[in-house]
């Protein structure tokens, strides 16, 4: 028998063993120590000596039916096809990622209806790791929850204002911020936005160093996941949604219907329909005179510039099982769909005046009532954060990171893009607030 006949082999054989356990077994206890569900790959066993951390929380899913315990991971590519890869294949498509060493995974299996998990026990040979459990349901609190991925070296704090109050306007009432780090300023107004309670900061620190036996024969996680992590933070940003509708866009996002509010738009299309998602095609704005520069008088004249870009969606919570950047990935009922917006989403890109795109003018506005009042309690709030002194815009610090990212490409993508690789250099110009390491990350030991 060939070696990889006898991994075929064990691996049918433990599916078999499983699904014993998952029919006979009368209190189902063995799910309290789940590490064989993860400790045999077709072609490669994982064991001591398998690169791998995880997210210190493990779910159990109730909108599905069964329920689903459901864990995430960042290791090396695995060949069994059961464990999903976020980005969809492993190595990923990205093609700055290609190349990268890690990559998001999700290891989940369904649960029976009565089970009651506190902890899950993951054993790995000689290491192990005991995850939390949280319980996630479907939802009925009207409103929309903005998850932003993991923000790196953060500088545009306007950008941050006009996001806030815009997409609060829309309907939003709870935004999930996953921060890695920003200037003094950014922080500032992260800080004020999570004191009135609309912000929950999550910290997204550097990646944790394998253990020390086995660290020197694999890449550095923290220098190999790039945008992959993105992948991992939208979706367990996901799960953490307590509101009907949910969406992910970064700090210079914001979609708006053709007509009135988000939250009333969004709601009329996907109640009682299979409507799970609404794309909003991509619209580059621009601002005269610029938020960076001035004050924000130049949001109640947007100019848009004529080239399309990816799209972005707004979610039905209860309903998405998987989230990619620009679409859903799939829904927990295989029937629902995507269906495209009458509207648009706002990117105002801080280079976007540098592009060589026609401008013309389109019926899009950020907030769906009285301009001048949101201009003015901008601009209000800026003064507030900031006791009077509101700081002026450096761009040094912004194309310090845009030229350190352009370095780290290869003229052949043969290293992995990790924003992690610009530390010394952004540390030359700032004096950076980090994330504080909390244990998000664990390492089996």
């Amino acid at each position: 028998m060939t070696k990889n006949q006898q991994y075929k082999f064990v691996f049918i054989s433990l599916i078999f063993v499983v699904f014993i356990f998952y029919f006979y077994e009368p209190d189902f206890e063995y799910l309290d120590t789940i590490g064989e569900l993860l400790s045999i790959v077709a072609g490669e066993p994982i064991n001591a000596s398998f690169p791998i951390t995880f997210y210190h929380s493990a779910y159990v899913d109730y909108r599905f039916n069964p329920p689903r315990l459901r864990i995430f991971t960042l290791n090396r590519c695995l060949k069994n096809n059961q464990f999903l890869p976020m980005d969809g294949s492993c190595p990923p498509s990205y093609i700055l990622a290609a190349t990268c060493a890690y990559t998001p995974y999700l290891f989940t299996i369904g649960l029976k209806a009565n089970e009651d998990l506190k902890k899950v026990t993951i054993h790995l040979g000689s290491r192990k790791v005991e995850l939390n459990v949280q319980k996630v349901y479907k939802k009925s609190t009207e409103g929309i929850t903005v998850c932003l991925q993991p923000v790196y070296y953060f500088s545009h704090w306007q950008n941050i204002v006009l996001y806030i109050e815009a997409w609060r306007a829309q309907g939003a009432t709870r935004f999930i911020v996953y921060f890695h780090s920003g200037t003094k300023e950014t922080w500032k107004v992260l800080e004020y936005y999570r004191d009135l309670g609309l912000i929950e900061l999550q910290f997204w620190p550097s990646f944790p160093s394998l253990p020390a036996d086995i660290a020197d024969k694999h890449p550095k996680i923290d220098h190999s996941v790039y945008k992959n992590s993105y992948f991992l933070a939208m979706n367990i940003c996901v799960l953490n949604i307590k509101t009907t509708m949910g969406t992910v866009a970064d700090f210079d996002e914001v979609m708006v219907p053709t007509n009135g509010k988000l939250l009333d738009y969004a709601t009329k299309e996907m109640t009682n329909t299979k409507v799970g998602a609404l794309l909003f095609d991509n619209h580059y704005v621009s601002f005269t005179p610029r938020i960076y520069t001035s004050n924000f008088s130049g949001v109640a004249s947007p100019k848009f510039k004529v080239r399309l870009g990816p799209t972005k969606y707004i979610f039905d919570a209860s309903t998405i099982a998987l989230a990619q950047v620009h679409w859903p990935d799939s829904f927990i009922d295989s029937s629902m769909r995507n269906k495209d917006a009458d509207g648009a989403l706002l990117h105002f890109r801080f280079d976007v005046e540098e592009k060589n795109f026609t401008t013309s003018e389109k019926p899009f506005r950020f907030f769906p009532d009285n301009h001048s009042s949101h201009i003015k309690n901008m601009q209000d709030t800026a003064i507030k954060i900031f006791n009077g002194a509101v700081p002026t815009f450096s761009p040094k610090t912004y194309d310090t990171l845009e030229k350190c990212v352009q370095k780290l490409i290869p003229v052949e993508i043969r290293t992995c893009l990790s924003i992690g690789l610009c530390r010394a250099e952004m540390d030359k110009v700032n004096d950076w607030v980090y994330a504080e390491s909390d244990g998000l990350f664990l390492i089996a030991t």
